[in-house]
């Protein structure tokens, strides 16, 4: 025997709400037989709320015969043998005594497109004035979609008469926890603590108590029975379902996508009604558990790339004047590099709620493999990890930053070592701290491929580009590197040698590997990002270089297609740039999107020095992406326009269909 089950049927000794026969203030109006000012009084409950109980128990708070309850789902029939004919369209007189207090539950109304079980709104809405003219008191118990398709129909003082039942109470969810006084009361405390949201509705407290019953192992753990009991919500319940879909309206769930856009600094012009804020009184899904799980704050990622520290740097002032004077004032006029501009743009975008959630980084991060310069970029990502933003589907160990290495972060002076990782090791040593694509490791099975966020179903697949990086141009270089290595390696140091070594002319093909290549495969409820150094596809700016992308970038489309790779992530041409392929004769049509960034801090660019700002927004199981690219422009982050698309489909979206629902099968 249980103390608690969510959906049993309703019993007046375990009513929290109207305990001892106790009227909550805010139901007064449910049971003291007082008209509304307008049509009728409209209690609006999400589904899954308890409406049904608090139905019965304002019932049951009258005296007997001072009430009725009808069900419209009931059908017609029912409802004409109940003599309330009127609420369905029948021309007949409702067969209530004056003073009645008239209880209509599920009201099953008809949209306009279709959806509900035939009720119509007007038709409803003259039948509950019918019973008013009446004497009788109408009260609708409605979702917020019911609700919002009554509105028009119910007078200009209609919002007086709406009733909004309040969170639970303390006193209410201590009689709740009671039934269980050896360890409920202290898992209700815990979710008062860390997940308040599970004391909103006397179903949800109950599910979660429930599920704290069936496993005991998690009650001194909130986050584990959080997770839990918004499974069971789910799977159990059908709660996204009942409450989400069916239980809110069109207008409604493109509000509630249109404000966690707008908290995300993306105002969706087009949504509706309230597209950037929540019309008053409307639900806030990250005040419901459930929903929230199902429909979190868009997760924010920056793309960066080309950092080049030690290299030749674009200072955010043009400081003419080099005196030493000339130095004092370019200090106070904030002369730094675009990067020092970057960390206090993330302090800012902290400050306004809109810091990205991890950074993804394609590359070039020193001008050179050099001690000095790694130290600065390694403090510099370090910097900038403690402004990044937390996520709820992002766990504590989760990875925030992950990088791959570009041609400039490759050891040339290794590049003839017997082991041709060798090269690589520098880059490893240096950043081992942040996920990488192990170019290090010559066995292609052990490199780390994927970074999974699995609360998010994100994945990045980490691809090493420049793994064949700082190759002698010609063979006869490749024999006098031989010959100066065997003639110097005993009168220089190492410093002096690896400077020597790095004047021979290189080339850098872009190249992943195959046997890195045949390991990515698709992963169902998955959405798949990819980071590499050098691009896939041509870009508009021309460079005069052999090898300037990647030599089996057709290999790498391919699988990359196959993989159902949403979004590939590059750098080198210091260039924000964006293109849609797909490849032709597939077993599946597959689009998949390119996104290059600007240098974030080089001068060797015709650009502004800017990043991409990438956005994943999550539904349940479906993901929907958009992105910018961000550039400084004098002095200022400017953004570009948002581009926005499903993961794999042929077509962008535009921006306002952001909010709209996704065809469901």
């Amino acid at each position: 025997m249980t103390d608690f089950r969510p959906s049993q049927a309703y019993r007046h000794d375990l009513d929290i709400r109207f305990a001892d026969g106790a009227v909550p203030a805010w139901a007064r109006p449910l049971v003291e037989g007082r008209q509304p000012n307008s049509t009728a009084w409209v209690v609006v409950m999400a589904r899954r709320a308890g409406k049904s109980w608090l139905a019965q128990a304002a019932e049951r708070a009258h005296a007997p015969g001072g009430a009725r309850r009808i069900d419209l789902r009931s059908g017609e029939a029912a409802v004409r043998r109940a003599g309330l004919g009127c609420l369905v369209g029948r021309r007949t007189a409702p067969a209530a005594a004056p003073g009645t207090v008239l209880f209509v539950d599920e009201p099953a109304l008809s949209a306009a497109d279709g959806r509900g079980l035939g009720v119509e709104p007007a038709v409803l809405a003259a039948g509950l004035e019918q019973a008013r003219a009446a004497g009788i008191v109408p009260v609708v118990l409605a979702t917020p979609a019911e609700h919002e398709l009554l509105v028009p129909y119910l007078g200009a003082d209609h919002p007086k008469d709406v009733v909004r039942p309040p969170a639970l109470t303390p006193e209410e969810c201590a009689r709740m926890a009671g039934r269980a006084p050896g360890w409920a009361p202290r898992v209700t405390e815990l979710l008062r603590e860390s997940f308040p949201g599970w004391l909103q509705s006397p179903f949800l407290l109950e599910l979660a108590l429930h599920t704290a019953e069936s496993r005991p192992d998690l009650r001194a753990d909130a986050e584990a029975l959080d997770r839990a009991a918004c499974d069971a919500a789910v799977q159990n319940h059908a709660y996204v379902e009942q409450w989400f879909h069916n239980g809110t309206s069109v207008s409604g769930r493109a509000r509630l996508r249109a404000h966690r856009w707008h908290r995300a600094g993306v105002t969706v012009a087009d949504a509706g009604e309230g597209a950037g804020q929540q019309r008053a009184g409307a639900a806030d899904p990250a005040a419901d558990p459930v929903l929230a799980r199902h429909l979190p704050d868009v997760l924010r990622i920056h793309h960066v790339s080309d950092l080049h520290h030690g290299g030749s740097l674009r200072s955010n002032v043009d400081a003419k004047d080099v005196t030493e004077a000339g130095r004092r004032l370019a200090c106070l006029a904030g002369a730094g590099s675009p990067m020092d501009s970057y960390l206090e743009h993330l302090r800012r975008l902290g400050e306004l709620g809109r810091a990205p959630h991890l950074l993804v980084v394609t590359g070039d991060l020193v001008n050179r493999p050099h001690d000095t310069f790694g130290t600065l970029a390694l403090n510099w990502l370090r910097d900038a990890g403690k402004k990044l933003a937390d996520h709820p589907d992002l766990r504590p160990d989760d990875p925030r930053i992950v990088l791959v290495g570009g041609n400039h972060d490759v050891s040339w002076d290794l590049s003839l070592d017997p082991r041709p990782a060798a090269r690589h090791e520098w880059f490893a040593r240096t950043f081992a701290e942040f996920p990488h694509p192990d170019l290090q490791e010559p066995r292609h099975e052990r490199r780390r491929l994927y970074v999974r966020y699995p609360e998010a179903g994100l994945r990045i697949a980490l691809l090493g580009s420049a793994e064949s990086g700082g190759e002698a141009a010609r063979d006869e270089d490749r024999h006098k590197l031989e010959a100066a290595q065997e003639e110097f390696s005993h009168t220089l140091d190492e410093a002096q040698l690896a400077a020597l070594i790095q004047d021979f002319e290189r080339i850098d093909p872009g190249v992943v590997s195959r046997g890195v290549l045949d390991r990515l495969a698709p992963d169902r409820g998955w959405t798949t990002l990819a980071a590499l150094h050098h691009p896939l596809s041509p870009v508009p700016s021309v460079e005069i270089a052999p090898y300037s992308g990647v030599v089996n970038a057709g290999q790498a489309k391919a699988a990359l297609t196959a993989a159902e790779t949403a979004l590939v992530l590059h750098g080198h041409t210091h260039l924000g740039f964006l293109a849609a392929e797909r490849l032709l004769g597939g077993a599946r049509a597959w689009t998949t999107r390119i996104a290059g960034a600007p240098a974030l801090g080089s001068r060797e660019t015709d650009e502004h020095n800017g990043y991409n700002e990438v956005f994943v927004a999550r539904e349940g199981d479906d993901h929907t992406l958009a992105l910018r690219t961000v550039r400084l422009a004098g002095g200022q982050w400017v953004a570009d326009p948002l581009v926005a698309f499903r993961p794999g489909a042929p077509a962008e979206l535009p921006v306002f269909e952001l909010c709209r629902d996704r065809a469901r099968p």
